[in-house]
């Protein structure tokens, strides 16, 4: 049985997705994450959202 928990960017709830140090990206994220570029309009936000992550995560250590 698969958790229901939210996205990590979006906070929509999914059942599946890229699990990194506890966090969930659910699918949609993660496909945008992977087309993003760097002339796309939301390209500054994923990299905030990415950086606060990043952050959590340096702090666990």
């Amino acid at each position: 049985m698969t958790d229901r928990v939210a996205c990590s960017f979006c906070n929509q709830i999914t059942c599946g997705g890229l699990r990194i140090h506890g966090e969930v990206i659910c699918p949609t994220c993660e496909e945008r994450l992977a087309r993003l570029g760097v002339d796309d309009e939301d390209y500054n936000q994923w990299i905030a959202a990415l950086r606060t992550l990043w952050a959590k995560w340096l702090k666990e250590t």
